[in-house]
């Protein structure tokens, strides 16, 4: 029986590869933990769609985000999935506006606290 979430990729970076082999469980609380620039943060980044892997694949509950072989890759917005950035952080694909905008699509217009002109 396949894991709730699997993780095959490969990174390619000027002074070494990441490659990552994880099969995790789809629910509680798992940890992430390895020396400083061993791949975590990549990885991450990787499943939640914020970085493209080079090779690999990633598999959420049967659901493909992202399948280099296949071309698959589910656009970070359609990922069912929440990440906190070390750092404040936007979308670079997208304007200021459209960054907000995003933040504040599943808000019903009612309970917004502010409203974009």
């Amino acid at each position: 029986m396949a894991s709730p979430i699997e993780v095959r990729l490969q990174m390619a970076y000027p002074d070494f590869t990441v490659r990552t082999d994880l099969s995790l469980p789809g629910s509680g609380i798992t940890a992430l933990f390895g020396p400083s620039g061993s791949g975590k943060t990549t990885c991450l980044r990787c499943i939640a769609g914020l970085e493209k892997a080079d090779q690999g694949f990633i598999r959420v509950h049967d659901e493909v985000w992202q399948d280099t072989e296949k071309g698959i890759f589910l656009a970070p917005h359609k990922r069912a999935i929440g990440y906190v950035f070390q750092e404040a952080s936007l979308f670079a694909h997208l304007s200021v506006r459209d960054n907000l905008e995003f933040g504040m699509k599943r808000i019903p217009r009612q309970q917004r606290r502010i409203q974009l002109p």
